[in-house]
């Protein structure tokens, strides 16, 4: 990954390169973690409608990262982006306690990921292209058969 190339981009604006340096700032890929900067960067993506920045920026929210967490703003996040990002769900799903209860969101969520026959094994690299991994969908198909539908 061009990091020099991104950076440059980000600074002129691309939503495209705010979006991937943020994450990789996030994350720690090819650079350091820097929760400032992944802050910064995602923060102006998803003022865009950037929707990977959005969910990126949700998780920030939900686990207090470089920033006060705040549940209430990280469930709107990824409910804003639902629709669009497989992520964003399971990301609100996965946050348990913090999340107030909707059964059958979850069972609609749910449903789709386990439709799904593509995935992939490493976890940081489906939160930068969007996707699910195979473990996700075990999951889902596992939730789905011990819901009655």
């Amino acid at each position: 990954m061009n990091i020099t190339g991104l950076r440059e981009d980000a600074e002129s604006g691309s939503v495209v390169a705010q979006s991937v340096l943020g994450i990789c700032y996030l994350y720690g890929r090819e650079v350091h973690v820097d929760y400032e900067k992944a802050f910064q960067l995602l923060s102006a993506a998803s003022e865009k409608g950037a929707s990977r920045a959005v969910v990126n920026l949700a998780r920030m929210y939900a686990e207090g990262l470089g920033i006060a967490k705040d549940m209430p703003k990280a469930i709107r996040f990824y409910e804003a982006v639902a629709k669009v990002e497989t992520r964003a769900p399971l990301e609100l799903d996965a946050r348990g306690e913090d999340v107030p209860a909707d059964p059958e969101a979850a069972l609609r969520w749910y449903s789709e990921v386990a439709a799904r026959k593509e995935g992939m094994g490493d976890s940081v690299t489906a939160a930068f292209v969007g996707a699910v991994t195979f473990e996700e969908i075990e999951e889902a198909k596992a939730y789905v058969a011990g819901r009655p539908q």
